[in-house]
């Protein structure tokens, strides 16, 4: 099995910002800047960095499409390039890139599996990453 581990990056630039900010914790994120990886988290094997949602005021949650939903942000290339069919996604926040990146994994023909003990949702609304979690479920995606 061939694993590849990927980082992606979001400007903390759009409308979001705020929500993803109020996490409390380590998973929180400062707004305004590129959100960076938990320093615990040892990722020296990383072979590719994705900077996403870099333009102010609006939000990009897929790691594969930007938010104007036709710009690629290279990712599906570069996947199926290596002969990889499947995404394994940990990250924040679960209904907002989680979700989105699980669901354009699936349309561009990858499996998607969220590791449901690695992510944590905003809930903006009460129950909001449950529900993620079940849309992606939904969609042919696994929830690990």
């Amino acid at each position: 099995m061939v694993t590849l581990v990927v980082s992606i990056r979001a400007s903390l630039s759009g409308p979001a910002d705020r929500d993803l900010a109020a996490l409390d914790g380590p998973l929180g994120a400062a707004p305004g800047r590129a959100a960076d990886l938990a320093k615990e988290l040892r990722i020296p094997h990383a072979q590719l960095v994705i900077r996403k949602g870099y333009r102010q005021h609006v939000d990009s949650y897929s790691a594969f499409l930007e938010a104007d939903r036709k710009a690629m942000t290279g990712l599906t290339g570069y996947l199926k390039e290596r002969g990889l069919e499947r995404v394994f996604l940990v990250g924040l926040a679960t209904d907002y890139c989680v979700k989105e990146t699980a669901l354009d994994a699936l349309r561009q023909g990858f499996g998607a599996t969220v590791d449901s003990t690695a992510v944590r949702a905003i809930d903006a609304q009460p129950g909001d990453g449950e529900r993620a979690l079940a849309q992606v479920r939904e969609a042919g995606g696994s929830i690990a």
